[in-house]
């Protein structure tokens, strides 16, 4: 999901999640947040996001675990000759990556494939995530002088996340094929954080607030973190039927169901079940084949879109999908895709950069989470390439045309399937 929680420093983290990436972040200052060492003063210091940050956990899981997957279609599609008594292979293309042609492999047709592609996520809503700032307040005291000093944060992140998918279609019939997705992720994160006191209340009482950090820099501490995990993510199953066919066309109809198989503490998965019903128009003009597809991503409640201390379980977001496009067939055995790809998330977070003024009137840059649709857009520029017999070599560039939501610019996929 895909800065995974940069507000995640207050709260404890439950027993089975302990040792999971998702503890990443609330053990990075220490369980209970920013305690300062002073004997003499319980000076603690907490975010004041902490509201937020069950939604904001839910948002950048959903995003990590909707990465998109190459699409299991065939790029090879067989129809029957009746004058011949066999199949045999047709089409001027070899159709799209990422979205989905009408037509289906073709009666006891089998693909089988595989496709590795990487993220490592630069920006989350316009913001740079090597330059997040991050506020925190102290906590009621009842010496009122104490309570005005602040801990301003800058902090970086680095979150890449590595996808392999195999995935298997065979054609039940003419006009139905069905598909298997089975990836195995990868997910690692580093944050460093440094922490700098800010003496609003406090600046001629240097003894009262202060990090247990060589003198003189008593002012500034930074702290680290870093960890890794893989393992299966969320498998696939794709039924598709062909509904109407013409002369140079096709509609289908389509279902795709997500099984909750990827760990969700490690992000490596959503945490529950998801349904997709989809539907897909393609047409061909001689090597050129536009296409387009629309869907409706239903999600179900998982504990990462509730609440992290109690493990009681919120309804992640649902998403509308929309990829249009088209490929082009350049010679018998080079075909260029191209393709629009749009989702757009009923109850997404949005995070924007807010100016926090301190009690002197001084201005620190900080973070707002509020709840909206996010829309995200991305454009997928791609070749297939068929070296010999019924192998295809698949190469893209998964490009983001905006900052919404967390985001990698250009993420690359290579892949290879055999068609029998």
């Amino acid at each position: 999901m895909k800065f995974i929680l940069l507000l995640l420093p207050c709260l404890a983290l439950w027993p089975q999640a302990s040792s999971k990436l998702i503890s990443l972040f609330p053990n990075l200052y220490g369980p209970t947040g920013i305690v300062l060492p002073n004997p003499t003063h319980a000076a603690h210091f907490t975010s004041a996001f902490q509201a937020n940050l069950s939604p904001l956990v839910g948002s950048i899981v959903n995003q990590l675990t909707s990465i998109p997957i190459p699409s299991p279609a065939s790029g090879f599609l067989y129809t029957f000759d009746s004058s011949l008594g066999v199949y045999t292979r047709s089409g001027q293309s070899f159709g799209p990556i990422f979205a989905e042609r009408a037509e289906t492999i073709g009666k006891n047709k089998f693909l089988a494939g595989v496709s590795y592609q990487h993220f490592n996520f630069d920006r989350l809503d316009g913001l740079n995530i090597k330059k997040i700032p991050a506020l925190f307040q102290h906590q009621p005291a009842t010496n009122l002088e104490f309570q005005k000093d602040l801990i301003t944060t800058d902090n970086a992140f680095d979150i890449q996340i590595g996808q392999t998918v195999a995935y298997f279609t065979y054609g039940v019939s003419d006009r139905l094929d069905v598909s298997v997705a089975l990836p195995m992720a990868s997910a690692s994160i580093e944050i460093v954080s440094a922490a700098t006191i800010r003496r609003i209340g406090t600046s001629d009482q240097p003894d009262v607030h202060f990090f247990d950090s060589p003198f003189p820099a008593k002012d500034r501490q930074s702290f680290s973190a870093s960890r890794s995990a893989s393992g299966i993510g969320d498998v696939l199953v794709r039924a598709k039927y062909t509904a109407i066919r013409w002369k140079n066309g096709a509609f289908a109809m389509g279902v795709d169901a997500r099984l909750p198989t990827g760990d969700e503490y490690n992000f490596l998965g959503a945490g529950s079940v998801g349904a997709r019903p989809f539907f897909a128009l393609s047409y061909r003009l001689g090597n050129f084949s536009p296409h387009a597809n629309f869907g409706y991503q239903w999600n179900g409640h998982s504990v990462l879109a509730g609440n992290f201390q109690t493990g009681t379980k919120g309804n992640q977001s649902d998403q509308l999908q929309l990829a249009a496009g088209f490929d082009l067939g350049v010679t018998k055995k080079f075909t260029f895709a191209a393709d629009y790809l749009g989702q757009q998330q009923i109850q997404g977070n949005r995070v924007r950069l807010v100016d926090f003024i301190a009690a002197n009137g001084s201005r620190f840059p900080n973070v707002l989470v509020q709840r909206s649709r996010l829309t995200q857009s991305a454009a997928a520029l791609g070749i297939k390439v068929n070296p010999i017999a019924e192998l295809l070599v698949t190469f893209n560039l998964l490009v983001a045309l905006d900052d919404n939501g967390l985001r990698d610019r250009v993420a690359p996929l290579i892949g290879l399937s055999y068609a029998f």
